[in-house]
């Protein structure tokens, strides 16, 4: 797979990234929103969330919502870009873009338009690690250490933004969820959690209707160690995204060693009781070391690891879409991935704490390549096939030539294994 790299530095470690849409005819340019910062005051790093422009002279910065003492750990938006909830500790508030579809640099700003909410009650270290964007019905789901999926109705009063919570999911997870993903169609929901499982929930009657155990995924010397009981092998489901409706990719590790990921599909079970029946229908080693970060965006699901790597797979059979690229210093903390133009192909953004934006640019050549691969094994199989059918021919004519005489059993034979060879073949 052919790929290039670009790297920027940016002004602050970087813990979020959010994609918001491209700029001009070309395509070229794209705008961000990403969230970081030194966290306390005493590190002299200040805390913001910064609107930007990438393209090909690097980062410009657009507008910052400067945050103050507060940490914002994580930012996510949906499709109509219409919230952007940002994430501080155990506590959320909604933040407002403004002058993004207007070519007058000076009305683009970021404010903040509502209060804080906070959803999650762990009794000691309580915080939210994720958020997924329903803007075509102004919902929120937010999930975080206490292990329960809380879902948030969204109203807006004169340019104030008012959340209200609907439901919190029960039952939960017995761990800290750490992803969580609306369907194609927004009926369902998929959590992810360090309990190993992944969780699929009803939004229209708050039922859990699906339960995966990631375990039976894993390859059996692996999942043998996960029954230990210590802490570094107990599996950890890092990321679970929807595809479509009826099915969901989760990405599993332990807290060292090799991350997985699989494809589940997902069918309305027999019971006609509303839940759903989950097959495995692939599971592949993507990474050498526990995976940090994830991000899906048609067919491509993107990963980073806690080495700092980025990888590529594809989401129809987890195939790797070529080799890992070193891309930071530092864990990688978030991924972003640009659509897939018939012009212009996708680019894969990715940040971290170590003050840098790398841009992994998927060149027009990598489908070329991959179906050069593919007819090139068709190929080379098609040839090894009449190889040994014409070896195993020959070895049956030389047979039948040395054994004239023999009875009509033992002539039969040749021909018994040319028809084994070729059904091998």
């Amino acid at each position: 797979m052919h790929r290039q790299t670009r790297s920027c530095p940016t002004q602050t470690p970087i813990f979020s990234i959010a994609y918001l849409g491209s700029v001009g005819s070309t395509l070229q340019r794209h705008h961000i929103v990403y969230a970081g910062g030194g966290g306390s005051s005493r590190t002299g790093v200040g805390n913001a969330i910064v609107a930007a422009e990438v393209g090909e002279t690097g980062l410009v910065e657009l507008c910052r919502l400067d945050t103050g003492a507060e940490l914002c750990s994580l930012i996510c938006i949906g499709p109509k870009r219409k919230l952007l909830p940002s994430v501080f500790g155990n506590r959320f508030r909604i933040c407002k873009l403004s002058g993004f579809g207007s070519s007058l640099q000076g009305q683009r700003h970021i404010a903040v338009a509502s209060d804080d909410y906070v959803s999650d009650f762990k009794k000691e270290g309580p915080s939210i690690n994720c958020c997924a964007v329903d803007d075509s019905r102004d919902v929120l789901a937010v999930g975080g250490d206490d292990g329960k999926l809380r879902i948030w109705a969204v109203s807006n009063d004169e340019g104030r933004f008012r959340c209200t919570l609907v439901n919190a999911l029960s039952p939960g997870h017995t761990s800290s969820i750490t992803d969580c993903s609306f369907s194609e169609s927004r009926h369902l929901l998929a959590t992810a959690s360090k309990d190993g499982t992944c969780l699929v929930h009803s939004l229209s009657t708050g039922a859990t209707i699906c339960k995966v155990s990631t375990s039976c995924a894993m390859p059996l010397s692996q999942a043998n160690n996960y029954r230990e009981k210590t802490p570094s092998a107990k599996l950890l489901v890092r990321a679970c995204k929807f595809v479509g409706d009826n099915g969901i990719i989760s990405v599993q590790s332990r807290s060292r060693g090799d991350a997985y990921a699989t494809k589940w599909s997902l069918v309305a079970s027999d019971d006609q009781d509303g839940t759903l029946d989950v097959g495995l229908v692939a599971t592949r080693r993507i990474s050498r070391h526990p995976v940090s970060a994830v991000c899906l965006e048609g067919e491509l699901i993107v990963h980073g690891n806690v080495e700092g790597m980025v990888g590529i797979a594809s989401t129809t059979d987890l195939s790797s879409l070529g080799r890992h690229l070193q891309a930071h210093e530092l864990p990688v903390t978030a991924l972003a991935i640009t659509p897939d133009m018939s012009s212009t192909p996708p680019r894969v953004l990715s940040v971290s704490a170590d003050y840098k934006l790398v841009t992994t640019y998927l060149t027009s050549t990598t489908r070329v390549t991959m179906a050069r691969f593919s007819v090139l094994f068709a190929l080379i199989v098609f040839l090894l096939r009449n190889l040994l059918y014409t070896c195993a021919v020959r070895y049956g004519l030389w047979c039948e030539s040395s054994r004239v005489g023999h009875t009509h059993a033992l002539s039969s034979t040749p021909s018994r294994f040319v028809l084994a060879v070729v059904m091998v073949a």
